[in-house]
């Protein structure tokens, strides 16, 4: 069963490299890359935790509203054209689903919390957050994009540790703080 289906990947692959434009093979690659990734995570996730791992994958569509926003007009307060308001409503979008996502997640391991649990801190993790947005402002103030960029690295590295933190039981909980703040 396995041969055949190979083949047809490889030929696939062969047909992709057929096309005359040289970024489908870097697009096709990174996510071919992401997705064996995020198989490869969520295979190791005990049965248990599917439920909260499947909430900090809708943190992923927090790559919607990267994208709803980079469609936005930055100097003009409202949305003209299709493209930027279909990018504005992709953000309105996203930003529920994320939300929701994260408050499901926080109410259902307060369901498994024991009495004799210690305490947590994890409202402490706002203050590195703060600074970090805070920051953001200081650059965007002064005329620098690279803002942009570094918030896209930061989101992305804090959603990759919120998945890896909801792998483990004694983790779950600081990885739904990290993905809330991814």
């Amino acid at each position: 069963r396995a041969p055949p289906r190979l083949s047809v990947l490889g030929g696939c692959l062969l047909a992709a490299g057929l096309s005359p434009d040289p970024k489908l093979a870097a697009m096709l690659t990174t996510f071919s890359l992401a997705g064996l990734a995020g198989f490869q995570a969520v295979l190791g996730v005990p049965p248990a935790l599917h439920s909260p791992l499947m909430s900090v994958t809708n943190a992923i569509s927090g790559m919607t509203a990267v994208g709803g926003i980079m469609l936005l007009p930055a100097l003009a307060a409202r949305p003209r054209g299709a493209s930027q308001l279909l990018g504005a409503f992709a953000l309105l979008v996203s930003s529920v689903n994320i939300a929701g996502g994260f408050l499901v997640t926080r109410k259902m391991l307060g369901l498994f919390r024991r009495p004799d649990d210690p305490k947590e801190y994890f409202s402490l993790y706002g203050a590195p957050t703060g600074l970090f947005l805070a920051g953001l402002a200081a650059l965007s103030a002064t005329g620098r994009a690279g803002g942009v960029g570094v918030a896209g690295l930061a989101s992305g590295v804090l959603c990759i540790a919120a998945v890896a933190g909801l792998g483990k039981q004694k983790t779950a909980r600081l990885g739904n703080t990290l993905g809330g703040g991814g």
